[in-house]
């Protein structure tokens, strides 16, 4: 069942699962959340962003596209806002900002290379133990992994990362937390949010994160 966050007549926010595929990947008989919404509308929707396998939280579809231009356009010129929420390995103690290229380093895999293409990404600390750090992320640009990488780049891997950091089971923590666009059809700004999932906060507090 879709867990919708905010929906009009032009979109429909919905609240990603952990796990759940967004669109077509290797495995044709894998679920699909794009599938989920267009079953839920009774109609195709426009993707216009993704979020990786593992990462939960909010996530837009547009329903015609009439509007698709103008959001296309707000992601060039950055005036769609991303933040995240994110378990990190360690204590991190202090706000910080990574300005690092990332470029593709295997079929999966990206890293911090001057070859790459330009990412930043602002960190704060919220709540911090000895095993574990809550952040709360920002996105200046949207490249591929961008978060664990560069969290990976500083020697604080999110928790579960098993490509960048720790090799465990589970998914990254890593959950998209708010979303805030300029509504294509009102030109009124539209901020959006999804709280955190029950894994995430599991997770936290079995590091010692009260999430308080």
């Amino acid at each position: 069942m879709l867990d919708i966050l905010y929906e009009d007549d032009d979109l429909i926010f919905v609240n990603k699962p952990p796990l759940l595929v967004v669109q077509r990947g290797y495995d044709p008989d894998e679920p699909l959340l794009l599938d989920l919404v267009n079953e839920h509308l009774g109609r195709p929707v426009h993707l216009l962003q993704r979020l990786d396998r593992g990462t939960s939280g909010v996530i837009f579809f547009s329903k015609t596209s009439k509007h698709n231009v103008k959001l296309t356009r707000q992601f060039e010129k950055k005036r769609i806002r991303k933040r995240y929420a994110a378990l990190c390995v360690g204590e991190l103690a202090q706000k910080q900002t990574v300005d690092a290229p990332i470029a593709r380093v295997g079929a999966i895999k990206f890293a911090v290379r001057d070859d790459g293409k330009r990412a930043v990404t602002h960190i704060e600390p919220v709540e911090s133990a000895r095993d574990a750090t809550f952040l709360t992320v920002v996105l200046e640009t949207g490249r591929t992994h961008q978060i664990r990488v560069h969290l990976a780049a500083i020697d604080h891997p999110l928790v579960g990362d098993w490509l960048y950091g720790e090799r465990t089971e589970g998914r990254p923590m890593l959950h998209a937390s708010e979303l805030e666009l300029t509504h294509p059809g009102t030109n009124q700004r539209l901020c959006v949010h999804a709280p955190l999932p029950r894994d995430f906060i599991e997770e936290a507090r079995r590091r010692g994160l009260a999430l308080e």
